[in-house]
């Protein structure tokens, strides 16, 4: 019998030790990591900078528990991988244009649809609007959580000619950046090729491509002026803005604390408050300054120019999502109210 109890007492206590060191390996897991971040745009880029300033502070107000990795220029994942990357938790975070995902996630092409958003500083609303919880649900369901909301502008370049309205695409070799703008711009007259801006200097080089839509970031990180002859610049309109932020797995974040939450959270909208627009509304700037330095020919859009777009837009990108993505014509809604 004594036998016995020594051999229950001794059982108990194993299984006490054993849950004791399973909770400390939890613990321990929750509050130290180093999380993998990785997109596809160069070393200093804008985004990439976005994505070192928020792991720094988080480094910083977490006593360097949480640590980040990263990983620019498509070194870890090309660029359309990193989505089922984040949603199987082998990836941590990316800067990510969310349009790359509309394949999987058709109602994201609404981040980049032509002539939905008028300006970075409106963009940056939809986060606290209905159409910004909209997308927030969505990709939640689908395993990726938005962290930081960023909004770039773009324009057209081109090494044939200017492209001022839709019937200056007709003919034209042309990569739309994003399933809407490629339907608009076939309907247009042009020949799409699909791919990312990081491979686009090549595309030019080699006559793949002879215009192009991107990001003013991506007309100088990648040095497309060296091979454009035009560029339509968005100093005073744009039919192109898109979402490029920064999002983390679902999986990484539910291995967070919660008061780790809490710090990612924080730092988020330190961000929105003092970080995004005042880094992201100059890069029109740097664009007109390189593309003047390397003698490119420069179009400033006007507001007929923008209309007639706007007229396309509707009659083609927008009656097709709406008619084809499940919950599209509610989004052009959200968006569109988010506008006023």
């Amino acid at each position: 019998m004594r036998t016995r109890k020594i051999f229950c007492y001794l059982s108990v206590t194993l299984a006490v030790a054993f849950a004791l060191m399973f909770i400390q390996t939890e613990t321990s897991l929750a509050e130290s990591m180093t999380l993998k971040v990785s997109h596809q745009f160069a070393k200093g880029d804008v985004r990439d900078e976005m994505g070192r300033v928020f792991g720094d502070m988080v480094t910083e107000r977490t006593n360097g528990a949480i640590k980040f990795r990263h990983y620019p220029a498509q070194s870890l994942y090309k660029a359309r991988e990193q989505w089922d990357a984040m949603r199987k938790g082998a990836l941590d975070m990316s800067t990510f244009p969310l349009d790359y995902a509309s394949g999987k996630v058709p109602q994201l092409s609404v981040t980049l649809m032509p002539c939905s958003v008028a300006n970075i500083q409106q963009g940056l609303t939809w986060r606290n609007k209905p159409i910004g919880k909209k997308i927030d649900a969505l990709m939640e369901a689908n395993g990726v959580r938005n962290l930081v909301w960023a909004w770039f502008d773009g324009g057209l370049g081109s090494k044939i000619r200017q492209i001022k309205v839709p019937a200056d695409v007709k003919g034209t070799k042309l990569r739309a950046a994003g399933k809407k703008f490629e339907f608009m711009m076939q309907e247009a007259g042009a020949s799409i090729t699909s791919m990312p801006s990081s491979e686009t200097y090549h595309a030019l080089s080699t006559g793949v491509l002879d215009t192009m839509l991107t990001s003013s970031a991506s007309f100088v990180s990648y040095r497309l002026y060296e091979v454009l002859k035009y560029i339509n610049a968005p100093r005073d309109y744009s039919i192109w803005y898109m979402a490029e932020n920064l999002i983390i797995s679902e999986k990484t974040w539910q291995r967070l604390s919660p008061d780790q939450q809490k710090v990612f959270m924080e730092v988020a909208e330190w961000m929105h408050q003092n970080w995004i627009y005042p880094n992201f509304k100059t890069l029109v700037d740097k664009l007109i300054d390189a593309y003047t330095n390397a003698g490119v020919d420069i179009h400033y859009m006007n507001q007929a120019e923008f209309n007639a777009w706007m007229d396309f837009a509707k009659q083609t990108a927008w009656k097709n999502f709406a008619e084809t993505v499940d919950g599209g014509q509610e989004l052009l809604d959200l968006a569109a109210d988010a506008m006023k």
